[in-house]
């Protein structure tokens, strides 16, 4: 399935500002569509996410889940494409 160009921009736009406006589970959720389309915004979003809630000292759980994301999706991505090709 194609996405178009400015459908993609959209996507990873809105998953930048979704730490902004919206819930964690939200920005979650739109950090793993954002990162199937470019697999790093997730790590983006994490450390994003943990700078604006994360007290100082704490762990960056959002960093950490955002990492895990990108890992997972890479592998995801090029199983996909793999076997699609």
């Amino acid at each position: 399935m194609h996405i178009p160009p400015a459908a993609r921009i959209g996507i990873i736009a809105v998953a930048c500002i979704s730490p902004f406006l919206f819930p964690s589970v939200i920005t979650a959720i739109l950090a793993v569509c954002a990162a199937f389309i470019f697999p790093p915004i997730a790590i983006v979003i994490g450390m994003l996410t943990d700078l604006l809630y994360e007290p100082t000292g704490y762990l960056p759980f959002a960093s950490i889940f955002g990492l895990i994301i990108c890992v997972s999706v890479f592998f995801v991505r090029s199983f996909l494409k793999t076997r699609i090709m």
